[in-house]
């Protein structure tokens, strides 16, 4: 007889495990909105349906006055190997040497209001709001990257490199 009960409890229980297994649901998407079901594009991927999007070059467009009042940029070089870093002011237009490498870092503009519009790319203001430089970075000689760098978006296309780290960490006016 408590063989019988034993069996009828355990089997109950078993049961009972089996009914609280939640049920997977997918998500409701509203009608018209695109299947998920490819998971997320792969980082530097549109995603599925979209259309591969026309890189747009827009002129940088310094006006007189930001050019007349900011002079060079400061910036943290990280040496990775000796984990160690130095801030250099540099003028802009000019390139600094990084020392015990064949890398050059060179200002090619600064803007302290950083503004990106259809066209171009302007500073909105002489303050330092969103200070940005366009900065290009060669090794051996070659341009290995040229891109802006942000002082209050450090990972917005951070300049990424297996020898040295480069942080904007602002303009130096005259």
């Amino acid at each position: 007889m408590k063989r019988i009960v034993a069996a009828v409890l355990v089997a109950g229980m078993l049961v009972s495990f089996a009914g609280c297994k939640k049920k997977e649901e997918k998500p409701q998407l509203p009608p018209g909105h695109p299947s998920t079901q490819g998971g997320m594009p792969q980082q530097g991927m549109p995603p599925a349906g979209m259309p591969d999007m026309p890189k747009v070059d827009r002129a940088v467009v310094v006006p007189k006055e930001i050019a007349a009042k900011w002079k060079s940029v400061k910036l943290t070089i990280e040496d990775k190997a000796a984990k160690s870093s130095k801030e250099y002011t540099i003028a802009v237009g000019a390139e600094q040497a990084v020392p015990n490498t064949t890398i050059k870092v060179k200002v090619l503009a600064f803007l302290p209001d950083f503004k990106m519009g259809e066209k171009d790319i302007t500073s909105a203001s002489d303050k330092p709001n969103n200070p940005a430089a366009l900065v290009s970075v060669t090794e051996g000689g070659k341009e290995i990257w040229k891109s802006w760098l942000y002082s209050l978006h450090p990972g917005v296309h951070p300049f990424q490199h297996e020898k040295i780290g480069l942080t904007l960490i602002g303009g130096v006016s005259k």
